[in-house]
């Protein structure tokens, strides 16, 4: 059960932090089953007020979401965050000689780093309160090889010492990232927020490596990807990505999901096409990011990356709307699996062909042009093998990921 009843929202606009209102949280046997949020007149009267969540409309008086909105959810934490903050509470509570508690939406949404939260949304009990949880102590590099070892301990279930490594993962503000794959928050060397993607001790591939080859083929077709780096650490591979949502002097940029901006919840599907649409409507630079989508979308289905749910989809806050954020989260998959959002319905390679057609109708794209932008994608794809081995990226598991990359480049042309 929560301590929160409710919070006050705050967000960040430009180099200010603004009140945004309030949220109450009403529960029901022990679970959130809504919240009341009421927008600060102050807020409301802003130049760069905007709406928190398509649900919570800018108006005074209030106003009621099932849950958690789904941008309070974007900047809570996903289901490595959670593992994290539940085995906390769990292994406290066995060395307090006590049930642990029943942790809540609201529980982990205030149990994480208020540095490290995603997006611009931050919270806290009233006005003389800290933003919630207070700051930590974001390690630097040189201690990568300390937070590996953490996240193994972490992903394992070691009792020996999982305690000690999510004090470690949490204390620098782990809890706060998004996704399922062990990380870490870390410093870079000029002092910038990193996020330091792991390997999983049950990993069936160098799934790092992949992720940072499916980059290097995803920027050198055009589109949109975070500065990354790829190193290794004992000999195996760590993806260091930046922060996007964040500027270069540590200012906070909005960020929602697609999730939230088609107003879905976990579980639920979505369509490239209805992102399309969103674009449409609630976008800051609409020709662009429809045809930067079109261009992930042939990507995607190039490379086989089936794990595209609607949270690896994001877009970022500017005064002329929601822009499409740098790509993020693209996983080749060797194996045989329908993806997570369909393309106008499809969710199968044999579909994906008649699928990209139509989105590209719903990205301003003539047949032509798309069918030249796809042929384009293919001949950069044409060079994954080299990519995978620059990645240093063993040659049986080049080979198991062929045929799937092969599939994938003849669907795009056609």
């Amino acid at each position: 059960m929560t301590g929160f009843e409710a919070l006050e929202v705050h967000v960040s606009l430009g180099t200010e932090t603004v009140r945004a209102g309030r949220a109450q949280f009403n529960h029901t046997r022990g679970r959130l089953a809504s919240t009341m949020f009421q927008y600060d007149p102050d807020y409301l009267a802003h130049p760069l007020a905007y709406a928190l969540d398509p649900g919570l409309e800018l108006y005074s008086g209030s106003q009621q979401a099932s849950g958690l909105p789904g941008a309070f959810s974007d900047c809570a934490p996903d289901r490595w965050g959670r593992n994290l903050i539940t085995k906390r509470e769990r292994t406290l509570a066995l060395e307090q000689k006590r049930r642990p508690r029943t942790l809540g939406d609201v529980d982990f949404l205030a149990g994480v780093s208020d540095f490290t939260r995603q997006g611009a949304l931050r919270f806290r009990e009233d006005a003389s309160s800290p933003f919630l949880d207070p700051d930590p102590v974001v390690p630097s590099m040189i201690r990568l090889p300390e937070l590996m070892r953490a996240s193994e301990d972490a992903a394992r279930d070691d009792g020996d010492h999982e305690l000690t490594a999510v004090k470690t993962l949490l204390d620098a503000g782990t809890g706060s990232l998004g996704g399922a794959r062990p990380k870490a928050a870390v410093r870079g060397d000029d002092d910038q927020l990193l996020i330091a993607k792991f390997p999983h001790p049950d990993d069936g591939w160098d799934v790092m490596a992949w992720e940072a080859t499916a980059l290097d083929l995803a920027k050198a077709a055009g589109v949109i990807v975070p500065t990354y780096q790829l190193i290794q650490l004992d000999g195996r591979h760590v993806l260091l990505l930046d922060r996007f949502d964040r500027h270069a002097d540590g200012t906070r940029l909005g960020y929602m999901s697609a999730m939230t901006l088609l107003e879905r919840r976990d579980g639920d599907g979505g369509d490239y096409v209805e992102i399309a649409e969103r674009i449409e409507e609630a976008g800051g630079r609409v020709k662009h990011d429809l045809g930067e989508l079109f261009r992930r979308v042939a990507v995607s289905v190039g490379l086989h990356n089936t794990d595209d749910h609607l949270r690896n989809h994001g877009f970022l806050r500017s005064e002329a709307g929601w822009a499409l954020s740098p790509a993020f989260d693209i996983n080749p998959e060797p194996d045989p699996k329908a993806r997570q959002t369909t393309i106008a319905g499809a969710s199968d390679p044999d579909d994906e062909a008649d699928g990209l057609k139509e989105l590209a109708r719903a990205c301003r794209l003539s047949e032509r042009a798309a069918q030249a932008e796809l042929d384009r994608i293919g001949d950069v794809l044409e060079g994954w093998r080299d990519a995978a081995a620059t990645n240093r990226i063993r040659q049986s598991e080049i080979e198991r990921f062929a045929d799937t990359f092969d599939q994938g480049i003849r669907i795009l042309r056609g």
